[in-house]
């Protein structure tokens, strides 16, 4: 009886001759699989439940579409429980090619093939893996802004209107829509698209967990750009990133089981608190700058739109300068999730408000807290949470959807000006130009 041929591929250091004990593995064996090799020498254990009929029967077949890339060096056949075989591999240059691996019985001058596993995608990137691309951020750079970001914190705290508390209270509609939409939709709709794209589990997960992520800090900014509710834009970004301390935990849980991924969840409950307390501290000082100095509350709201501005730019480049080495590991269908997201956020949020009745600035304020999320917090989930290789796979999706978010938010401001322009100018002529 021909048994499945179980995979599991182990990357190793084989330069330092210590063991990476990182699994991929393949329950079903026509799934296309992505390998990153980034040494000079890679090691690739194949792990089969077949049993030898006869001693050292079995032998493995090594396949490589373009051998300038990778090739192999040899095949070592181990004996356990199980059969093994080690793939020592020899890394060319930089590129993308297709492994395929055969599993052959030799019943005397009979060669008969038991199992096989096709197309499996190896990407070679020898200057460095794509997911330390958060070390290549300076810090310096962010120590140098981050005046900035609380004096601009500050100002929103400035801009803040109590009297849309007490409405909220009242009727607190946006801020349910948000939490559904962000907490319930979000992450069921990245579900059915990865399972529509047929991605690896571990990178289907890694969109899942970013899907269920909190507002982002740049929500209530782009709040102001766009002309919505900023101090609702704030309640709301306050309210999701505390309510993700049950949801996260709890989304990432059931996702990871239906996919099958082992790993002990942990949640960065520090990094939530710490992301609360970097809102909410500098805009309790504008807060009482607006009771106490009103002359400067009025200073820095005058200074408000030109920073905002300066810092989302500041923003877009510091997300691509880290994202930037995922472009060379990214496939055309991680790039269309990527996009999907933040589009999907955004187009839930303005649609249930909108039927709901909100007011326009409200409806905007809820589109963009859907589709404006802290893809960092994910980030750190899924790195705390699972074996190397996994996470390393997972971690292409918080950093893409950050990358197409901002530039997603760019363009309707662009367009949101043009228009804005476009409308004035109009008005400017008709006030010139009355009609006879």
């Amino acid at each position: 009886m021909i048994r499945k041929l179980f995979i599991a591929l182990l990357l190793s250091s084989v330069t330092l001759g210590e063991a990476r004990k990182s699994f991929l593995s393949f329950p079903n064996i026509e799934k296309t699989e992505v390998l990153f090799f980034t040494k000079t020498e890679e090691a690739v254990v194949v792990r089969s439940t077949y049993r030898d009929k006869q001693p050292n029967s079995s032998y493995l077949l090594v396949q490589l579409e373009d051998d300038k890339i990778l090739q192999v060096v040899k095949v070592t056949k181990t004996l356990s429980d199980v059969t093994n075989f080690t793939i020592n591999l020899v890394v060319g240059g930089d590129g993308e090619t297709n492994l395929t691996v055969q599993l052959w019985d030799s019943e005397g001058r009979r060669q008969r093939l038991i199992e096989e596993v096709k197309n499996v995608r190896v990407r070679v990137l020898r200057h460095g893996s794509p997911f330390q691309a958060p070390s290549l951020l300076n810090r310096n750079i962010l120590m140098l802004f981050l005046p900035m970001i609380l004096l601009n914190k500050c100002a929103f705290g400035c801009k803040i209107e109590f009297q849309v508390f007490e409405t909220v209270w009242k009727r607190p509609l946006p801020v349910v829509l948000g939490a559904v939409i962000q907490f319930l939709l979000m992450p069921f709709c990245g579900f059915l698209l990865t399972q529509i794209l047929a991605l690896p589990d571990a990178q289907a997960f890694g969109f899942i967990v970013t899907c269920t992520c909190p507002g982002g800090g740049g929500g209530y900014l782009f709040a102001l750009l766009l002309e919505g509710d900023v101090t609702l834009a704030i309640l709301m970004t306050c309210t999701s990133t505390f309510l993700a301390l049950v949801t996260m935990p709890t989304n990432s849980y059931i996702y990871s089981r239906i996919l099958g991924l082992s790993g002990t969840l942990h949640i960065p409950i520090s990094k939530i608190m710490s992301t609360l307390l970097f809102i909410l501290a500098p805009m309790s000082v504008g807060i009482a700058i607006k009771r106490r100095l009103p002359d400067k509350a009025k200073f820095l709201e005058r200074i408000i739109r030109p920073l905002s501005f300066i810092l989302m730019c500041i923003g877009i480049c510091l997300t691509f300068s880290m994202g930037l080495a995922f472009l060379k590991a990214m496939s055309l269908d991680v790039l269309l999730l990527a996009v999907s997201v933040p589009a999907l956020g955004l187009s839930f949020g303005y649609f249930f408000a909108k039927i709901s009745m909100l007011p326009l600035p409200v409806c905007k304020t809820v589109a963009i807290e859907g589709g404006v999320l802290n893809s960092f917090l994910a980030l750190a989930v899924i790195q705390l949470s699972f074996s190397q290789s996994d996470a390393d796979l997972a971690s292409v999706a918080p950093f893409t959807v950050a990358m197409c978010s901002a530039c997603e938010m760019l363009l309707i401001l662009l367009f949101y000006k043009a228009k804005k322009r476009c409308i004035l100018n109009t008005e400017e002529k008709r006030t010139k130009n009355p009609p006879v």
